[in-house]
């Protein structure tokens, strides 16, 4: 419901004395939305992650505490966003980057907590004394918008800015802002009517403008108006256009940086084994552009425009065949959210969204966008973990603060469409989005979980940029899971009176392999709409060769003994994903899949770097935003399922870092057997 803000000026006559003016009280007012998600751990008890909108309707205020007490039974765990209290009452006192709210302005805040009994959401909230409104009242209309300018069908010369413009109203309150979108990603807002804006270096064919209006109810509503396509003429559609694949016919770019520290192992280890370290130092591996920093680092470090300059040297010594370079986008504010071994720099609370467009993306753009690299061939591979994350991190057991908070701010999906429709309109980009693993997203569930969570970003009837501007996606990004699970082609085989896939290790997953996933992925994205999609798989880690590795089917009668002689996952459990002990070198990157629809096998993340640091306190001087995650300890459980140890290599430095150690137990334990002949 919304409330009306009241102003009140006070006058005093005093005789025949003249009127004396009396500034106004502070007047006080606000509203919150209370949204839960609650889950049943076993009767009468559980958990539950909640989402507090806070909205100021009245005067300004400079700091702020919000009161609520929780209903009989509940319990504070912990709380992001503000500094919380447990009270009674429950108490949430606002963050310095948070404390100051305008008239009209919210900020949103959040906790986890546990009840038992049965689960009710709070009754009533102050903030700073004032009781608040929501929840109560006529429900609150959402505002119209309608998008002005530009006209459908508009056509516009390279490298013009076009020009955004819309009318919007709200029926029972007023329009606080108006996103402008454009292939739905977010290029400018504007708070006053006439509400206009500008977007300037759109790539050229086709595009799709939107607006989006938002009023001031609590929770707020919003409207997003219907989609006007224009077109931005071309200007150098680059040599031969975009191929189907780009990885076929082509070379790839080896990384002269991480070739080096093959080289150095090699010379520290001699011998055959060495000698086989030097033939994996050849091989193709992505670049990571985990920071902003890493685009253009200090001192000799090689940033992204020397990666490009030392690819197109590469190419030119390669001969006719084109040149394919792969580079990891990967900054997303409250990145890595489940997790701590690869947490980012940038923070949703605090503005990371507009630092990633601006000082990671943009700058992302114009570096590629340079002619000089025009003849490369640059796959990028968009936001490891991000997407995957809201599909399994945002409610129940496994919630993250974090996740929840990614999913609803809108930060990951908002992000991703704004690098795919930046990205994806350069003549020579290739994007595919990262989508976990089968270990992950296999099980049914999951699976069709992940294709909403897709939809809900790319998909142009749900604003998104559309499947058209990306090339596929990649599957078992820096993880284990083996490309064939050769002894177990059956999921569903009866071994013992229960089927392998009911087996401890698969626990219900009948994905048993990245082969198997990555191919009902295709076919289901096809069916969507993007019928040009193709499937990479990461085969860096997941060849599982060595001593270890089985050589024939069991012939047990009981199901676990079965499954765990004939896996070649040799993992204690699936969900182990950190330096893991035992993992070998797979299949080399080729686009020799022999599958349809999978594009290539690919080494993204480079063999010898670290998941992440094995032990607790120690600081990246570099990347200190990097942390400590307890499944990348030795001696600690796996969080996933504490039967297990986390299988995790002891001595390992933070997350990118060179680990000698992992780098010669995965030349020892690749399959195929690295050759030297």
């Amino acid at each position: 419901m919304k409330l009306a803000r009241i102003a009140l000026t006070v006058a005093l006559v005093a005789g025949g004395a003249a009127l004396t003016s009396v500034p106004a009280a502070a007047v006080p007012g606000c509203s919150v939305a209370y949204q839960a998600q609650p889950w049943t751990e076993g009767p009468g008890q559980g958990g539950f992650t909640a989402s507090v909108t806070i909205t100021n309707t009245g005067d300004a205020v400079a700091g702020w505490t919000l009161r609520f007490a929780l209903p009989a039974g509940q319990s504070l765990t912990q709380g992001w966003s503000a500094t919380w209290s447990p009270g009674p009452p429950l108490t949430a006192a606002n963050a310095p980057w948070n404390a100051n709210l305008a008239t009209g302005a919210s900020t949103t805040i959040g906790f986890n907590g546990r009840w038992s009994g049965t689960y009710a959401d709070p009754a009533a909230f102050t903030l700073n004394g004032t009781t608040c409104g929501g929840g109560g009242g006529p429900a609150n209309q959402p505002p119209t918008v309608s998008l002005t300018s530009p006209a459908a069908g508009q056509s516009f010369a390279a490298g013009a800015t076009v020009p955004l413009a819309a009318t919007a109203a709200d029926p029972d309150g007023r329009v606080v802002w108006v996103e402008f979108l454009v292939d739905g990603a977010l290029v400018a807002t504007d708070t006053t009517a006439p509400y206009t804006a500008g977007a300037a270096g759109l790539g050229a064919g086709g595009h799709t403008a939107t607006a989006r209006a938002v009023d001031d109810g609590s929770p707020a509503a919003s409207t997003t108006s219907a989609g006007v396509a224009f077109t931005v003429a071309g200007s150098d559609p680059g040599p031969g256009g975009k191929v189907d694949n780009p990885f076929a016919g082509a070379t790839g770019y080896v990384n002269p940086a991480w070739r080096a520290q093959v080289e150095q192992a090699a010379s520290d280890t001699g011998g055959t084994l060495g000698a086989r370290m030097r033939v994996v130092g050849q091989q193709s591996t992505a670049v990571w552009m985990d920071r902003i920093g890493a685009i253009d680092p200090p001192g000799s470090a090689l940033g992204l425009r020397d990666h490009l300059d030392a690819a197109s040297v590469q190419d030119g010594a390669t001969g006719p065949s084109p040149l394919t370079i792969q580079i990891v986008i990967y900054d997303l504010p409250n990145r890595d959210c489940a997790a701590l071994a690869s947490n980012g720099e940038l923070l949703i609370a605090e503005g990371g969204l507009a630092r990633y467009r601006a000082e990671y993306i943009d700058p992302i753009r114009a570096v590629l966008a340079d002619p000089a690299y025009a003849g490369l061939r640059i796959v990028l591979v968009v936001e490891p973990d991000s997407l995957p994350n809201l599909v399994t991190n945002v409610s129940g057991p496994q919630a993250s603060p974090r996740c929840v908070e990614a999913q609803q701010t809108g930060a990951y999906r908002d992000g991703i469409r704004y690098a795919v429709s930046r990205l994806s309109s350069l003549p020579n980009t290739y994007l595919y989005l990262d989508i976990a693993h089968s270990g992950w997203l296999g099980w049914p569930n999951n699976f069709e979980g992940a294709l909403g969570e897709f939809d809900r970003t790319l998909a142009a009837g749900q604003g998104g940029p559309g499947y058209d501007k990306i090339h596929g996606f990649v599957t078992n990004t820096a993880n284990y899971t083996p490309l064939d699970e050769v002894f177990l082609p059956n999921p569903g085989l009866q071994v013992g009176g229960g089927q392998v896939m009911s087996s401890t290790f698969y626990e219900f997953n009948p994905r048993l392999d990245e082969r198997d996933f990555a191919t009902d992925l295709q076919a289901a994205f096809a069916a969507r709409g993007c019928a040009g999609c193709g499937m990479l798989v990461d085969t860096s880690r997941n060849g599982w060769g060595g001593a270890a590795r089985p050589g024939q089917v069991s012939t047990s009668t009981d199901l676990n003994t079965y499954v765990d002689q004939s896996r070649i996952d040799r993992r204690p459990h699936r969900g182990g994903w950190c330096n893991q002990a035992g993992a070998g070198l797979g299949v080399r990157p080729t686009a020799a899949t022999g599958t349809p629809g999978i594009d290539a096998f690919v080494w993204v993340k480079p063999p010898g770097e670290s998941d992440g640091v094995s032990q607790a306190g120690v600081v990246d001087p570099d990347d200190p935003a990097k942390g400590f995650d307890a499944m990348c300890d030795p001696t600690a459980r796996n969080r996933y399922n504490s039967a297990f140890p986390t299988n995790a290599l002891a001595g390992a430095p933070h997350a990118g870092r060179w680990f000698p150690a992992q780098f010669a137990m995965l030349v020892q334990n690749a399959f195929p057997i690295v050759s030297t002949g």
